[in-house]
């Protein structure tokens, strides 16, 4: 096997040898001169002049760019010449979210995307393949929704119409046009009996809950909530629901708590959801000498499962982990003080839980909080035959996610009742009219179809093979699904990170670069259901499959440049010699330079799990989630809500990302070794110190 000098020299043919004469300068600027390109990702004539030389940027300080031997310098030249002024990243964006649109795991718009993907990397002369990690009971495919309200049954002009609304995935829509009287949900006896006769066939309004309102997120929780509550009555048969819903009935199937394991101590108590207490089992079963314990967490009706990535401090006083659920992911921490616990659940989104635990079964299935006291209501309005139920946002936003079983549950066993979630706004209106006195009539046409399965679910693998050690690799991702609530476009979450991840490779296609070692493109699918393909995948890997990917990077935090990333200490002299020809090449106006920023953070990667990259940290894979940069990102504003659209895209922001993606995997993967993983014997020491 030639060196790789060597290598390099041959792949300098004749015909490119003119190019290289001319653009030697240039390129030992993207090595360790003290020259460089700087072009402009807005207009180069508007950009101050960048600092001299290349350079590093390493926990927000500009430094030297460490000495390590990494990409061909001309190679990196092409790079950043077509990146530069030939960047296809929005046209790989525009053809996600406008021809194809929204991408929800295992539906027929996933499936397409995942085909369009895997031909548009063969046409850059990569390998690519369809990788099935799964299978679905039922596919869902949403069409077009709307909804508006009229003033009478027969109105031909609504008094307001394009309401924002969404409804949870793999639920049922409506059969057509479906229009009813809006009618105020019950809560007393007195008040069914002066509705009853308008119930059948009506659009029921829930009371809102604004009680501590911390974003759109738990309006989606709320909604799973009650469509189990409605489903189990429907289950039971009304009749028996009615005969039994004056006594005490936990919300959900509560009651179902999960048995504790062999060993196991269990701690009992409380999540609280927004001020809502829901019952909370943490089982943990003691590990082996030097590890870590085992542990099962549990919320009853919501999700129940194993822990990753569990650390105790030695004292046993206090343990973190990660927890997967239909939702995401969250970091859990809790504190122990003799038999009491307290903690926080941390979401990915940001959002904090307060945990309270003490030892032992405890009486959490008994609380006033889990307790339904409308259940007999519910039972009676839905006896009465409503069209559905209609309920409210936290704000303008509408937030979509799926209802509790979707992947396994088989299509006669899906709920059949429907309730429809409207943006603060509409539903506000709504109600302050009902409040008025007014009479109106809702009506929803939601467009959903449910297909019996099976069905597999595929994601996208395409590589440039290593020169030197191909079976050492480079992953650089993105996840290609989505949620599909109306209006949505699935752009930032997460078609910028797939169109980055795609123009990387394209790029480096056609720069004709050869790495050392495989560079490997995926495009994940089931991340939003809990990272489904991404652990997966890991899974299917063997040991030595694992110790041979030196790192993943994943991009999937909106429309931001990629403007940083957290680095275990042994890690970011290789991070930051791989991202340095990126410092000083990108501008954007109101920004500045757009560099990237590797930060230290001792001997781990200090990161969240709440991305693809999580799988790959929970069985000692470097997994890295690019820091999303820029003013003028806005990712909550688009993020699972109906203003995720093309119009949030910020192509400078992406122009950056897709060459900062390609470059660094370049770099990475023709590095001298793969990304040191191991601590220094002298930080392990001083850590313990």
């Amino acid at each position: 096997m030639p060196t790789r000098a060597l290598r390099r020299r041959l792949n300098t043919t004749a015909g490119t040898a003119l190019f290289t004469a001319l653009t030697l300068t240039l390129a030992a600027g993207c090595a360790n001169s003290n020259t460089t390109v700087t072009t402009s990702a807005s207009s180069p004539s508007e950009a101050p002049a960048r600092p001299a030389g290349n350079f590093a940027i390493v926990d927000g300080e500009v430094t030297d760019v460490p000495d390590i031997e990494m990409g061909d310098p001309r190679t990196i030249t092409r790079l950043a010449r077509l990146a530069t002024t030939d960047n296809r990243v929005m046209e790989h964006l525009e053809h996600l979210t406008q021809e194809i649109g929204a991408r929800l795991t295992g539906s027929t718009s996933e499936e397409a995307a995942v085909d369009w993907a895997v031909k548009q990397f063969r046409s850059w002369g990569l390998e690519a393949r369809e990788h099935a990690w799964g299978e679905l009971a039922v596919r869902f495919d949403r069409g077009p929704s709307s909804g508006a309200v009229f003033t009478s049954a027969d109105a031909e002009n609504p008094v307001r119409d394009e309401l924002d609304l969404t409804t949870l995935a793999w639920t049922y829509g409506t059969e057509g046009p479906t229009r009813g009287r809006a009618v105020r949900m019950p809560t007393t006896p007195e008040e069914f009996d002066a509705v009853s006769d308008q119930l059948e066939g009506a659009w029921v309004v829930v009371a809102p809950n604004y009680s501590d309102r911390r974003g759109v997120r738990s309006t989606g929780f709320l909604m799973r909530q009650r469509t189990e509550m409605r489903h189990e009555l429907r289950t039971e048969g009304l009749d028996r629901a009615l005969e039994t819903a004056d006594a005490p009935h936990p919300v959900g199937d509560l009651t179902s708590v999960p048995p504790v394991p062999v060993g196991a101590t269990r701690w009992s108590g409380t999540f609280d959801y927004n001020g809502s207490k829901l019952p909370l089992y943490v089982d943990v079963t003691p590990g082996g000498p030097g590890d870590p314990p085992s542990i099962v967490h549990s919320i009853p009706g919501f999700h129940s499962g194993p822990a990753e990535n569990v650390t105790t401090t030695n004292d046993g006083a206090s343990m973190s982990y990660d927890w997967t659920h239909a939702m995401g992911a969250s970091t859990i921490t809790i504190n122990i003080a003799g038999e009491t616990a307290t903690g926080v659940s941390a979401a990915a989104s940001g959002a904090r839980y307060a945990i309270e635990l003490t030892q032992g079964m405890g009486d959490t299935a008994e609380t006033d909080d889990q307790m339904d006291p409308q259940r007999a209501m519910r039972a009676r309005v839905l006896a009465m035959d409503p069209a559905g139920f209609v309920s409210s946002s936290k704000d303008e936003r509408v937030w979509t996610t799926a209802r509790t079983g979707w992947k396994d549950t088989p299509l006669a066993d899906v709920p059949t009742d429907v309730e429809v979630n409207l943006a603060g706004p509409d539903f506000d209106y709504i109600n302050s009219r009902l409040a008025d006195g007014a009479e109106l009539w809702l009506e929803f046409d939601l467009q959903h179809t449910l297909t019996d399965g099976p069905f597999p679910i595929h994601q996208v693998i395409a590589e440039i093979p290593g020169a030197l050690y191909p079976e050492q690799a480079v992953i650089v991702s993105g996840h290609l699904d989505s949620w599909d609530g109306p209006g949505s476009e699935g752009t930032v979450d997460n078609a910028t990170g797939c169109s980055v991840v795609m123009e990387a490779a394209r790029l480096l296609a056609e720069s004709g670069a050869k790495p050392d070692r495989t560079i490997r493109f995926i495009l994940w699918t089931g991340e939003e259901q809990g990272l489904l393909g991404a652990r997966a995948y890991v899974a299917e890997l063997s040991e030595e499959e694992r110790a041979n990917i030196s790192a993943t990077f994943v991009d999937d935090g909106g429309t931001g440049y990629e403007g940083g990333l957290p680095a275990a200490d042994q890690m970011v002299d290789y991070l930051a010699a791989a991202t340095a020809p990126t410092n000083g090449r990108f501008y954007a106006e109101g920004d500045g330079w757009l560099n990237v920023n590797v930060r230290p953070t001792g001997p781990r990667i200090n990161t969240h799990s709440g991305s693809d990259h999580a799988a790959f940290n929970a069985v000692g894979i470097p997994g890295f989630f690019w820091d999303e940069s820029g003013q003028q990102a806005n990712y909550r504003y688009g993020w699972h809500t109906q203003f995720d659209r093309i119009d949030q895209a910020v192509p400078a922001y992406l122009e950056q990302s897709a060459f900062n993606m390609a470059v660094t995997a370049y770099n990475i993967a023709s590095a001298p070794t793969l990304l040191p993983r191991a601590i220094p014997e002298e930080q392990t020491q001083s850590a313990t110190r």
